[in-house]
């Protein structure tokens, strides 16, 4: 692996996403809905002394919602341009007429890109952070708003990913279409497992019939095939007053995602070698 090739194509993707209008855009409007969460939990409480936690509660769900939704579109928009705009502009060419290979190219664009968007996250959760210690004081942030928000930022990084699939095979809009609804339904994979043992389940007596375990054969494979985002999903437990519960332990947490990270480049890296150019 060309190690110097991969880290050229990083830096120049970066240079290029960074200075990305919709970035701009994306990360304005999250620090503005941090900033709507700051007005909506000065009006929802008033002055009442003992509405600190709600005044948190708003803000915290308000800015951290807003930071995986928009961040989620940013990396889409960014990630389904990344190739498609290299063979529109023909520039591709002369990349790849240096020592590099096509899945040394997808790799590069792919480390650039999670890099910019690891940087809107942090600039996000920044803004986040100031409109949390106006409300609550910096005595209110905690190291389970930094767990929730970085793993807000692995989760962007596998949607970096999935958006890069879909750059080597489609249109960026037909690409960031696919993109949204597969990671829509990265969300709610879990709910289809649980389905699929629903509809196994006996009621009053009766056991399913065949075409029941059919189908959960079918939603458990879908299970298993789509990745399943929840797992880096804590936005949730944030205000809660007991410890986070994590699905599994740190080390399983990142162990999927840079797997299933490893897939998809692996995905993108077959399609666009088989893509004429």
């Amino acid at each position: 692996m060309n190690l110097p090739a991969i880290a050229a194509v990083a830096s120049n993707t970066f240079k290029e996403s960074a200075r990305n209008r919709i970035l701009y855009a994306i990360v304005g409007a999250t620090l503005a809905a941090c900033g709507l969460g700051y007005v909506l939990a000065a009006i929802s409480a008033g002055d009442d002394p003992t509405s600190m936690p709600r005044r948190l509660r708003i803000i915290a769900n308000t800015s951290l919602s807003a930071i995986s939704l928009l961040g989620t579109l940013c990396a889409i928009f960014l990630g389904t341009n990344l190739v498609y705009q290299e063979v529109e502009r023909k520039t591709v060419y002369t990349i790849l007429a240096r020592p590099i290979g096509r899945g040394e190219f997808i790799v590069g664009k792919f480390a650039g890109l999670a890099a910019v968007v690891v940087a809107a996250v942090l600039v996000m959760a920044l803004g986040f952070a100031v409109f949390y210690a106006l409300v609550g004081g910096i005595d209110a942030l905690s190291l389970k708003h930094a767990i929730a928000i970085f793993y807000t930022a692995v989760e962007l990084v596998v949607v970096v990913a999935i958006a890069l699939v879909f750059s080597s095979t489609a249109n960026p809009i037909e690409g960031a279409i696919f993109a949204f609804v597969l990671t829509l339904a990265g969300h709610a994979t879990k709910n289809l497992d649980a389905l699929g043992k629903e509809i196994t389940t006996p009621h009053a007596g009766v056991e399913p019939g065949a075409l029941a375990h059919v189908m959960a054969k079918v939603l458990h494979a879908i299970y298993v095939v789509l990745p399943n985002l929840e797992n880096f999903n804590l936005r949730e437990q944030v205000t809660a007053e007991k410890p986070l519960e994590l699905p599994m332990p740190h080390a399983e947490i990142l162990a999927y995602a840079g797997l299933y990270t490893a897939l998809l480049l692996a995905i993108a890296a077959f399609f666009f070698k088989r893509k004429t150019l």
